[in-house]
């Protein structure tokens, strides 16, 4: 059993494919298809129920993978500490962050942190909330950065706030009227009083999408025609157009040219926020040259 094999197997689990893990580990299939017979040999056991599609762990599969995570994972942790010994010169950072978030963090920090570390790569994995869990889940990246509440993550895992961020809703003009503004205030709107509005929401998946039910939930606000897609930023284009209404982060705003720029409200007495956080495992050691990286972040947007 060495590493190598211990990589291949994991991933024909995640993939539940021979095929397709030999295509993401850029080996030839029937080479796979052997290693995996190998592995099974040595083992005395079956690790996959080979009648099943997608491919399914046999229990001394599931055991295998389990321990096989946990040692990659081991392994991992001690290239990074022994990159901190040896002075950081030459590594890896593999961090997953949502591809919006990416286009307006990462332009303001990777620049500094290369000055620091130009023999650090960082290898981005862009993708929606939900599949960056699971790729922490399954070691194919280090870390990665979301919005949402620490309590709503999984047992095992560390969130790191890196700022606080509000969240607003954006409308196109005269979509708000005068009887849908709370008595008293001049920006907080109702949105049991937006019902027969459009509201143009992110797809399942997104950290957004979550807190977008969970506030129309507690407002009792059900919509009545709903349009999805995929960006916050074509949401608030879509909303100023006067197509519906979103809530966003105020930072999509900013992106765009600033809230002045549109038509923004709030919808709770105080305004709502939520944190952007760095979420990795609790055994994950994380080095000088990922330590720097989300600094740099902490600084740059707290």
């Amino acid at each position: 059993m060495d590493f190598r094999e211990m990589t291949y197997i994991t991933t024909v689990a995640d993939c539940g494919s021979i095929t397709a893990a030999a295509r993401r580990l850029y080996i030839s299939q029937p080479s796979l298809s052997a290693i995996v017979s190998k592995v099974e040999k040595e083992a005395g056991a079956k690790l996959f129920e080979r009648k099943n599609y997608p491919l399914t762990l046999t229990y001394a599969g599931e055991k295998y993978v389990e321990t096989a995570r946990r040692i990659l994972a081991l392994s991992d942790n001690l290239r990074h500490e022994l990159m901190d010994i040896t002075g950081g010169e030459k590594g890896l950072i593999r961090l997953g962050i949502p591809t919006e978030r990416a286009g307006y963090m990462l332009p303001r920090v990777l620049k500094r942190f290369r000055e620091q570390y130009p023999g650090i790569e960082v290898r981005l994995s862009e993708a929606k909330s939900d599949e960056l869990a699971g790729q922490l889940e399954r070691d194919e990246i280090r870390f990665y950065i979301i919005p949402g509440r620490k309590e709503e993550l999984p047992s095992g895992l560390k969130a790191e706030r890196i700022y606080q961020e509000k969240l607003i809703l954006v409308a196109g003009a005269g979509t708000v009227t005068e009887d849908m503004i709370k008595e008293g205030t001049e920006d907080m709107v109702r949105l049991e009083r937006l019902k027969n509005e459009t509201f143009i929401l992110l797809r399942r998946g997104h950290a957004i999408r979550r807190k977008t039910d969970d506030v129309l939930r507690r407002h009792g606000a059900v919509p009545a025609r709903i349009m999805e897609l995929s960006s916050c930023i074509s949401a608030v284009q879509l909303a100023d157009a006067g197509l519906g209404v979103t809530i966003v982060p105020e930072r999509t705003v900013e992106v765009l040219g600033g809230a002045e720029r549109f038509c923004c409200y709030r919808y709770e007495e105080e305004p709502d926020q939520w944190d952007v956080n760095a979420v990795y495992k609790e055994d994950t050691y994380l080095d000088r040259a990922e330590r720097c990286l989300i600094d740099l972040m902490k600084e740059a947007f707290s």
